[in-house]
């Protein structure tokens, strides 16, 4: 499958993962998405969102799930980066994600009032997003130089 790389920032990390191996799959949360507002589109500031990013590989490999589990906790940053792994109920393989910890931290609190852990962070910790943004393009490089040298 031919992906066409991300151009956003916080998207560049599924460009890596696509270089490691092919994705058959790929989301992330946008700092800046375009949406509609009444007749056009227009970009709106997400910064509070905290930056995640989901993929599924074409052809699993467990060696490189390792690889890139060690590079994630290798990582010392501003934020803790977490993999985690959602396996596919009807189907074969998993859908991994790589976000913040911060985000299952606070899962069942944000429950409690009734919201996703991201729109938690957004509302109750807004100052949290655009570090963890920024952080996560050493993240990213920190995966990059991991599975690929000092390209």
């Amino acid at each position: 499958m031919s992906v066409s790389k991300i151009q956003a920032l916080e998207g560049r990390l599924l460009n890596v993962l696509g270089d490691i191996s092919p994705l058959e799959w790929r989301k992330y949360q946008q700092r800046f998405p375009d949406v509609w507002s009444v007749d056009h589109f227009e970009p709106e500031d997400r910064s509070t969102f905290p930056p995640w990013v989901a993929f599924r590989f074409e052809q699993e490999n467990s060696e490189t799930i390792a690889r890139l589990k060690r590079a994630i906790d290798d990582y010392k940053g501003k934020v803790i980066w977490c993999l985690v792994e959602h396996k596919r109920e009807y189907n074969a393989g998993s859908n991994w994600l790589i976000g913040p910890r911060r985000l299952l931290e606070v899962e069942g609190i944000a429950s409690n009032y009734g919201l996703t852990a991201k729109q938690y962070i957004s509302e109750h910790e807004p100052d949290f997003g655009p570090v963890a943004y920024d952080d996560f393009l050493g993240l990213t490089e920190n995966i990059k130089c991991a599975f690929f040298g000092g390209e």
